[in-house]
Protein backbone atom coordinates (compact mmCIF):
# COMPACT_ATOMS: atom_id res chain seq x y z
CA UNK A 1 0.00 0.00 0.00
CA UNK A 2 0.97 3.01 -1.06
CA UNK A 3 0.54 5.84 1.99
CA UNK A 4 0.45 8.68 -0.29
CA UNK A 5 -2.58 7.79 -1.60
CA UNK A 6 -4.72 7.10 1.61
CA UNK A 7 -5.76 9.03 4.64
CA UNK A 8 -4.89 7.06 7.94
CA UNK A 9 -7.11 7.16 10.73
CA UNK A 10 -5.75 6.41 14.11
CA UNK A 11 -7.27 5.65 17.49
CA UNK A 12 -5.50 4.97 20.46
CA UNK A 13 -6.46 2.72 23.33
CA UNK A 14 -4.84 0.74 26.11
CA UNK A 15 -2.78 2.28 28.73
CA UNK A 16 0.28 4.10 29.07
CA UNK A 17 2.90 1.09 29.35
CA UNK A 18 1.31 -0.40 26.48
CA UNK A 19 -0.16 1.95 24.66
CA UNK A 20 -1.77 0.37 20.98
CA UNK A 21 -3.18 2.22 17.77
CA UNK A 22 -6.29 0.75 15.92
CA UNK A 23 -5.47 2.18 12.09
CA UNK A 24 -8.10 2.05 9.44
CA UNK A 25 -6.97 3.46 6.03
CA UNK A 26 -9.21 5.25 3.38
CA UNK A 27 -8.17 5.88 0.00
CA UNK A 28 -7.20 9.81 -0.67
CA UNK A 29 -9.82 9.89 -3.58
CA UNK A 30 -12.69 9.13 -1.20
CA UNK A 31 -12.28 11.52 1.66
CA UNK A 32 -13.22 15.34 1.57
CA UNK A 33 -12.55 17.91 4.26
CA UNK A 34 -13.82 21.18 4.96
CA UNK A 35 -13.26 23.13 7.37
CA UNK A 36 -15.97 24.69 9.33
CA UNK A 37 -16.29 27.78 12.50
CA UNK A 38 -13.61 25.51 14.25
CA UNK A 39 -14.29 22.41 13.82
CA UNK A 40 -13.48 20.03 10.24
CA UNK A 41 -16.77 17.88 8.53
CA UNK A 42 -14.60 15.05 6.91
CA UNK A 43 -17.24 13.40 3.77
CA UNK A 44 -16.12 9.74 3.53
CA UNK A 45 -17.32 7.68 0.86
CA UNK A 46 -16.04 3.82 0.45
CA UNK A 47 -17.07 0.72 -1.81
CA UNK A 48 -20.28 -1.07 -0.39
CA UNK A 49 -17.79 -4.12 0.71
CA UNK A 50 -15.89 -1.78 2.99
CA UNK A 51 -18.94 0.25 4.26
CA UNK A 52 -19.42 -1.93 7.65
CA UNK A 53 -15.87 -1.93 8.37
CA UNK A 54 -15.10 1.70 8.08
CA UNK A 55 -18.86 2.94 9.83
CA UNK A 56 -17.92 0.52 13.30
CA UNK A 57 -13.64 1.61 13.27
CA UNK A 58 -15.82 5.37 13.41
CA UNK A 59 -18.50 3.97 15.79
CA UNK A 60 -16.24 2.64 18.36
CA UNK A 61 -14.92 6.12 19.28
CA UNK A 62 -16.88 8.22 22.14
CA UNK A 63 -17.29 12.07 21.66
CA UNK A 64 -14.90 14.18 22.65
CA UNK A 65 -12.65 11.22 22.80
CA UNK A 66 -8.93 11.98 20.27
CA UNK A 67 -8.54 11.10 16.78
CA UNK A 68 -5.64 11.36 14.75
CA UNK A 69 -5.29 11.21 10.90
CA UNK A 70 -2.27 11.36 8.39
CA UNK A 71 -3.38 12.56 4.91
CA UNK A 72 -0.82 11.26 2.33
CA UNK A 73 2.20 10.83 4.36
CA UNK A 74 2.05 14.48 5.76
CA UNK A 75 2.61 14.46 9.26
CA UNK A 76 -0.53 13.30 12.33
CA UNK A 77 -3.64 15.78 13.06
CA UNK A 78 -4.45 15.49 16.27
CA UNK A 79 -8.45 15.99 17.02
CA UNK A 80 -10.89 15.62 18.67
CA UNK A 81 -14.02 13.47 17.60
CA UNK A 82 -17.05 15.14 17.51
CA UNK A 83 -19.95 12.65 16.13
CA UNK A 84 -20.29 10.90 12.74
CA UNK A 85 -23.64 11.15 10.59
CA UNK A 86 -25.86 8.66 9.30
CA UNK A 87 -25.11 6.11 6.49
CA UNK A 88 -26.36 6.76 2.74
CA UNK A 89 -25.81 3.60 1.04
CA UNK A 90 -25.98 3.29 -2.86
CA UNK A 91 -25.53 0.69 -5.34
CA UNK A 92 -21.98 0.70 -5.29
CA UNK A 93 -20.25 2.77 -2.08
CA UNK A 94 -21.17 4.38 0.87
CA UNK A 95 -20.87 7.37 2.35
CA UNK A 96 -21.32 9.14 5.11
CA UNK A 97 -19.22 12.18 7.68
CA UNK A 98 -17.71 12.17 10.70
CA UNK A 99 -16.68 15.72 12.61
CA UNK A 100 -13.97 16.71 14.55
CA UNK A 101 -12.02 19.82 15.82
CA UNK A 102 -8.27 19.98 15.88
CA UNK A 103 -6.76 19.25 18.96
CA UNK A 104 -4.15 22.55 19.14
CA UNK A 105 -5.45 24.95 17.33
CA UNK A 106 -3.34 26.79 14.73
CA UNK A 107 -1.12 30.11 15.50
CA UNK A 108 -3.46 32.06 12.99
CA UNK A 109 -6.57 30.74 15.07
CA UNK A 110 -4.95 31.95 18.33
CA UNK A 111 -4.09 35.45 17.15
CA UNK A 112 -8.10 35.60 16.52
CA UNK A 113 -8.79 34.72 19.53
CA UNK A 114 -6.57 37.02 21.41
CA UNK A 115 -7.41 39.91 18.99
CA UNK A 116 -10.93 39.11 20.35
CA UNK A 117 -10.27 38.80 23.96
CA UNK A 118 -8.66 41.74 23.98
CA UNK A 119 -10.82 44.57 25.87
CA UNK A 120 -10.53 48.93 26.77
CA UNK A 121 -10.47 49.66 29.94
CA UNK A 122 -14.84 49.52 30.65
CA UNK A 123 -14.69 45.72 29.09
CA UNK A 124 -15.68 46.29 26.25
CA UNK A 125 -13.95 44.16 22.67
CA UNK A 126 -11.67 46.66 21.21
CA UNK A 127 -12.17 45.33 17.80
CA UNK A 128 -15.55 45.22 16.21
CA UNK A 129 -16.30 41.47 16.01
CA UNK A 130 -18.80 40.02 13.60
CA UNK A 131 -20.24 36.60 14.71
CA UNK A 132 -16.80 35.25 16.14
CA UNK A 133 -18.32 33.36 18.50
CA UNK A 134 -16.20 34.35 21.21
CA UNK A 135 -18.38 36.85 22.57
CA UNK A 136 -21.60 36.79 24.95
CA UNK A 137 -24.11 39.07 24.97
Amino acid sequence: MDENNYVIFKKQYGNIKRPRVKELSINLNGVKIYEKDQSMIINIIVPVEESTKTVKYFEEFNLGEDIQFNIANTGDFECIFRGISPVIDKQSYSSFSIIVQEKNPRPDQLQVEADCNQVDEYGNPIHECIGCGLHRE
